[in-house]
This record gives C-alpha cells, sequence and structure tokens, in this order.
C-alpha cells in the first residue's frame, strides 16, 4: 500500500456516513492495581492519537501502564531546513514528558492505595530506525516480552492494528500479536492511518468496537496532541517544515470515541490464528505434515483434479502455509500469489518456490491484508482457513474473492471437517456459508468423512444464451465476428457445464455474400444459425428490425420462424434465457458474453458495455469524447445484453432505421423506475466498462445517424 499524509484522504464525513459512530460498544477489563497495560506503539504520538481513552481508563482504575516506542519518530520531518534527525530526537523526547503529562492530567491517585496517575505512566523508547521497525520485529518482540517478564501480575497488551497501512506500524502491530498469541493475553489492535486510506466499506471486516471518551477525556487528548508540537503544527514556515498532522488527519482522532479490535484467549480470529501458527512453525518444520502425510497428498491430488480448466492466468491462495499446494498450482498458471499469516512459513514457502518466478508467498494476515494488485484473478483457493476466521471476516474474504475474481472466475474451497475446539466455525459451516451466497454456484463438491471440497463460480440467473447479430452486406467482416463470438460461446459454455449458447445472424436482405459467410461458419460451428430477412411490413424497419426479428419479437408468444432466438430455446424460462446483441463489424472479447452474465447476477439487468474504436485517422479525437468507465452514459447495440423476461417485458428492440439500442434502454430505465423498491428479483441498468467490444472506425455505415455518422461528426473541425 502507498500513500501519504498530504493526500486527501477519506473524509470524516465519509466515515460518519459509513457508520462509524454506530460501532457497539467495547467492553473493557477490570482494571486494578495488580494489573499492565502494556501500550507498543511505532512513534511518539501514536499513543495519543489511537489510545488515550484506553490509557486513561487503565490510570482511573489503578492500573499501571507503560508505552514502549519503537522508533524516536526523527524521520517524521526528512526534508527540514531546521531541524536534523538528531534535533527531532531531543524535540520529540521532549513532547513525549509533556505529552503523558497531559494524558494523566486530572486522574485520581489511584481507585485503592496506589501511588500518582503520572507515576504510574511510564515509557521507554527502543531507538530502532524510524521508517525501518519493520526489519527490527525480533527487537519489538523481545522488548514486549522483557516489559512483560518484569511484571508479575497480569498484563493487557495494546498496539497497532497489522493491517493499518503504516509499515513501521504494521510491524511493532505483529510483534506484540506474536506475543500476545505465545501468552494468551487479551490485545486491544487500534487504527491510525486506517481512517486516512480505507474506504468506509472495509469497516465491518475489522471488527473494531467503540470506546466512548468523557470530555475529560477529550480535553487530556487535545492537551497531548498539542505538547506533540512537531506533528500538528509546521516547525518553521520553510518547505519541509510542514506539520504532518493536518486538518482533516486530525478530524479522525478528534471523535468523542476511539475505535479497538479486541482479542483474547477466547477470543479466536485472523489475528489470534497469526501469532498461534506462527509459533506452531517456529517449533516444527511441517506441523501440518504437507510433506509427509499420505492423507494431505490424496487431498492435494483431489483439489487439482477438481479445477476444471488445463491453465489459470492469476490464482490467489488464501492460507498458503508453507507453499506445498502453491507449487502444485504454479505448474498450471501464470502467476501465483500465496498468503500467508506466519511470517515462519512465508519463508520457508520462498525457499520452496525459489525456482518459480512466477509463484510467490506474501504475508498477510486475511481478510485485512487482501492484495490490490490481483484483479481479474482465475481462481482464488481456500483451503483449511475459512475455520480460523470470525464469520463476518470469513464474509470479507469472500466478498475480497469476489471482487477480486474475473467474470466465469472460480472459488475452491477445502476444509477438515471434524470439529476444531477453540475456533469459530468448522469446515461443513464454512462450505454452508458460501453455499448460502447467492452470488456463487455450486459447480463441483468432493464430500468425505474427513474434509470437504467445493468448487464455486460466480453465479448468475441466465443458464442459456442467444447473441443476435444484424447483418447488412458484411462479407468482408462478419467472419471475423462470428470467430471471436466463437471463442465467447466457448468461454460462456466452460463456465455454465450444462449450459449452451448460440448465435443468430439476421442478415438484412444481403446483396453480397454476407449469408455464405454466415452458412460457411455454422458449417464449421451448429451453433451459429443464420435467419435470412424478407422485406419489411409497415412499421419496421433497419437494424431495429434486425436485431427484432433475429432476438424473436417482443411481447406476445415466440415467433414461429424456428431459427430466431426465442425459438432455440423453447423450454428454457424467460428469465434463464440471456439475450445478447453485438454488430457483424465488430470483435468481442472472448469472456463478453460471460461477463455480462455475471454483472447481471439474478437481476433482471440491461448491461450496457463500452466499445473500442479500432486505429483510424479518427480515434483519438473520439477518445477525447468517451468515457471508458463504469456508470458511463453510453448505449452500443455492438455490447448490450440482457434477460429474455426483461427483453419481452419491454417489447424487444423498437423496428426502427437507427437508434434501436437507445429505444430499448430507455424503456428498461422506465420500468426499473416502476419497479423501484419492490420485491424479488430487481430491474436495473448496469453500466460497465468490464469488457470492451472493438469495432470499426469505418466512416460509412447503414444508417446516417448510426456509430460511423457519429464519427464523422466528431472529426469535423470546430
Amino acid at each position: 500500500m502507498s500513500f501519504s499524509h498530504t493526500d486527501d484522504g477519506t473524509s470524516e464525513a465519509a466515515w460518519a456516513e459509513g457508520g462509524v459512530g454506530e460501532l457497539p460498544e467495547l467492553r473493557l477489563p477490570v482494571w486494578d492495581a495488580q494489573t499492565l497495560l502494556l501500550v507498543a506503539v511505532a512513534h511518539p504520538d501514536d499513543e495519543t492519537l489511537a489510545a488515550t481513552g484506553l490509557i486513561r481508563s487503565a490510570l482511573r482504575g489503578g492500573a499501571r501502564v507503560h508505552v514502549l516506542v519503537a522508533t524516536a519518530g526523527e524521520a517524521s520531518h526528512p526534508h527540514s531546513p531546521t531541524h536534523t534527525p538528531e534535533d527531532l530526537v531531543r524535540l520529540r523526547r521532549d513532547e513525549m514528558e509533556h505529552a503523558l503529562d497531559a494524558l494523566a492530567a486530572g486522574l485520581p491517585a489511584s481507585a485503592g492505595p496506589g501511588s500518582p496517575a503520572r507515576d504510574r505512566l511510564t515509557w521507554a523508547s527502543l531507538a530502532l530506525p524510524d521508517s525501518g521497525v519493520a526489519e527490527h520485529e525480533d527487537a519489538v518482540r523481545d522488548a514486549v516480552a522483557a516489559a512483560l517478564d518484569a511484571h508479575p501480575g497480569p498484563a493487557v497488551l495494546a498496539s497497532h492494528d497489522p493491517g493499518d497501512g503504516h509499515a513501521d506500524h504494521e510491524a511493532v502491530g505483529r510483534a506484540v500479536g506474536a506475543v500476545a498469541g505465545e501468552c494468551d493475553l487479551p490485545l486491544y489492535a487500534f487504527p491510525i492511518w486506517f481512517w486516512h486510506w480505507a474506504d468506509p466499506a472495509d469497516l465491518p471486516a475489522r471488527r473494531y468496537r467503540r470506546l466512548p471518551l468523557t470530555d475529560d477525556d477529550r480535553a487530556a487528548r487535545r492537551a497531548a496532541l498539542d505538547a506533540h508540537a512537531s506533528q500538528v503544527r509546521p516547525l518553521s514556515d520553510a518547505p519541509g517544515d510542514e506539520a504532518i498532522l493536518g486538518p482533516a488527519v486530525l478530524a479522525h482522532h478528534e471523535r468523542p470515541f476511539e475505535a479497538h479490535r479486541v482479542s483474547g484467549p477466547d477470543d479466536a480470529d485472523a489475528h489470534r490464528a497469526a501469532a498461534v501458527f506462527d509459533r506452531l512453525y517456529r517449533a516444527q518444520e511441517d506441523p501440518w505434515r504437507y510433506l509427509s502425510s499420505s492423507y494431505e497428498a490424496r487431498k492435494r491430488a483431489l483439489t487439482l483434479a477438481a479445477l476444471p480448466r488445463p491453465r489459470y492466468g492469476t490464482v490467489v491462495e488464501a492460507g498458503a502455509s508453507i507453499g506445498v499446494l502453491t507449487a502444485d498450482v504454479a505448474a498450471r498458471a501464470d502467476r501465483v500469489v500465496g498468503l500467508e499469516a506466519s511470517p515462519t512459513a512465508v519463508e520457508r514457502a520462498a525457499a520452496r518456490l525459489s525456482g518459480a518466478p512466477h509463484a510467490e508467498v506474501r504475508r498477510a494476515v486475511l481478510p485485512a491484508d487482501w492484495p490490490a494488485d490481483v484483479a481479474g484473478a482465475d481462481l482464488v483457493i481456500a483451503s483449511e482457513i475459512g475455520y480460523f476466521l470470525q464469520p463476518e471476516e470469513l464474509d470479507a474474504l469472500i466478498d475480497d474473492a469476489d471482487a477480486a475474481l474475473a467474470p466465469g472466475g472460480e472459488l475452491l474451497l477445502c476444509h477438515w471437517r471434524h470439529p476444531i475446539e477453540g475456533w469459530p466455525l468448522d469446515g461443513d459451516a464454512v462450505h454452508a456459508r458460501v453455499a448460502a451466497d447467492p452470488r456463487w454456484r455450486l459447480r463441483t463438491e468432493l464430500v468425505e468423512d474427513d474434509f470437504r471440497l467445493s468448487l464455486h463460480v460466480r453465479a448468475a440467473a441466465a443458464t442459456h444464451a442467444v447473441v443476435v447479430v444484424p447483418a447488412k452486406d458484411e462479407q468482408e467482416r462478419l467472419p471475423a465476428a462470428l470467430a471471436a463470438l466463437t471463442a465467447a460461446l466457448d468461454r460462456w459454455e466452460e463456465h455454465h457445464a450444462q449450459g449452451t449458447a448460440a448465435v443468430v445472424v439476421a442478415a438484412d436482405r444481403c446483396d453480397d455474400a454476407t449469408v455464405a459467410a454466415a452458412l460457411e461458419a455454422r458449417a464449421a460451428d451448429p451453433r451459429i444459425h443464420v435467419l435470412e430477412l424478407g422485406e419489411p411490413t409497415a412499421g419496421q424497419a433497419g437494424v431495429g428490425r434486425a436485431r427484432l426479428e433475429g432476438g424473436g419479437g417482443g411481447g406476445g408468444p415466440p415467433p414461429p420462424a424456428p431459427r430466431r432466438a426465442r425459438a432455440l430455446f423453447p423450454d428454457v424460462p424467460a428469465e434463464r434465457l440471456w439475450l445478447a446483441s453485438t454488430d457483424a463489424d465488430s470483435r468481442v472479447p472472448a469472456d463478453w458474453l460471460l461477463a455480462q452474465t455475471v454483472a447481471a447476477g439474478r437481476d433482471e439487468a440491461l448491461v450496457l458495455g463500452t466499445v473500442d474504436v479500432r486505429q483510424g485517422p479518427l480515434r483519438q479525437a473520439w477518445l477525447r469524447g468517451y468515457r471508458h468507465e463504469e456508470g458511463h452514459a453510453h448505449v452500443h447495440g455492438a455490447n448490450l445484453g440482457l434477460p429474455w423476461s426483461l427483453y419481452e417485458a419491454v417489447g424487444g428492440f423498437p423496428p426502427v432505421a437507427e437508434h434501436e439500442d437507445v429505444g430499448l434502454a430507455e424503456a428498461v430505465r422506465a420500468l426499473a423506475g416502476e419497479r423501484d423498491g419492490g420485491e424479488g428479483r430487481r430491474v436495473r441498468v448496469i453500466a460497465t466498462d468490464t469488457t470492451r467490444v472493438l469495432t470499426s472506425s469505418r466512416l460509412e455505415g447503414r444508417t446516417p445517424g448510426g456509430f460511423s455518422g457519429y464519427l464523422k461528426a466528431v472529426g469535423r473541425p470546430g
């Protein structure tokens, strides 16, 4: 992740709208004089930004609080012309003392016999390199363990969320989390920079709880932040001396509450699991016997056998362990990204994959650390990981998988079926949770006494599909268009193991060899059908009529012509038949048809795609006014699709000479407005750029107001 404190970031208003103020309230431990709260942070000021309330609650209850600061904060102003790193070390040490004074101000000496609050609030600096803590995690771990050893009573740990986005914060959080797991201690994990870079939609997966602050707590926080003057105010007017924490950042830390995620010995979750498993990997070379167990070898073989494609592009493996399955999958993929919470396991996986440069295993605590660079993946594998997550964490992981997968992408689950003592879920519960999610369709499942293996694909309501291609004197361009459509049908049928798809070429009184070219294509692929249109009846004209006739007409019973789209699948329910449209001078990508249906999901949706123009004299001028983006405003008959039920409901394409696609879109939008807020399947219009159709840049088209006419207009001067 890459961000800067100078970035605009996510506004506090966006977090408020996203429900940050409605987080469940945090239940604090019962503090007493025998308890130590150990707060480990990366930099001076982190304790104030994120843990003022936690610190003051402990002091208020008579507990001792020790703040362990990994760095001296000397890298906060790397370009300062007035302060050297040594100056900053001295300055920030003084600021830290004054900030702690402020945090303890106004608190009673003790809830019982004890010392003044400030005397019970101590701190130490490890003086590790600022911005380089990740290379010294062991030193942080050792310091935390030593502080615990020096305290004879119970202890509570608090530190950064390992998914905070700042490398120093995450390194300290990982180290403290490891100690918490080893010692079975409660851990409070807090965010800081998460508020700056994250999307409010990420909030539920973090499982944060709200710690309300009293008015005195908020005043203490303001005073402590003011004490950290080098961070909240400029060092000077010179460039390089600007404040690090500007108003937009500080707004997140002016709330009447703090946010923490608590985990303890009885609160098994992803972060606790990471610590537990790293301890196992440090104690044993192969604790799960991946390399020696015949059971594991057979399970891997069955996992690989369940994958329907001979080769995959990008594969993401959640819970990669020491990379044994990763290496096997790499033999069938162009790229494999394994994700593993244990740093020790990651090191062993790296050694195993040293001969496969296209495969890697990264350190990641899921779902918080899902990578951003795996969009468009073909396959996500989640093997023996789901039951170590809280239900909401599992849901977030599945959400991430869904967002990362390309149209037709696959999700493979494999889990032990026996009870998993001490963890939130079991294997059957994990699989049942995904099976109940309407976004997924079960394609393959193997259930044995010991494990369950299931392969899911992104679901769509449609099980059959027909593509209508109007053609008027397109003998030169039609063969390439049909070749591309054949690949799209193959991809569709690969995804829909029991489904079929077809193409209808609606030849509109052609004077060239268009029909012959279509029949030649049909001889090679019987899924291609040819419909020769006769003279139009009154009120019918042009391409709209061709799309209408090719599709089978709108309203009423299907037309009798057996080659028309609806007649190809007369017994398929209307909501299960997908009707797509493209042009004879266009080439669709291989995942085009599949992408349409996946985008629609189980809704009644008109999917409007974008087009790209082949290189020509007007392409650059055209691109200046075109928007390749989600939610675009374009409508192209060369790239749209909808379920037959919706097509029939709006009366089909209007049989007009041009703009029949716009007419269809307007009718669907009108129907969507009528059904807005209704129950059941929604009517929607989805404008997407996920699959572009390549179309011709010719300037002489079949209709004056069509796409060619538009290109002409774009190219006119003025």
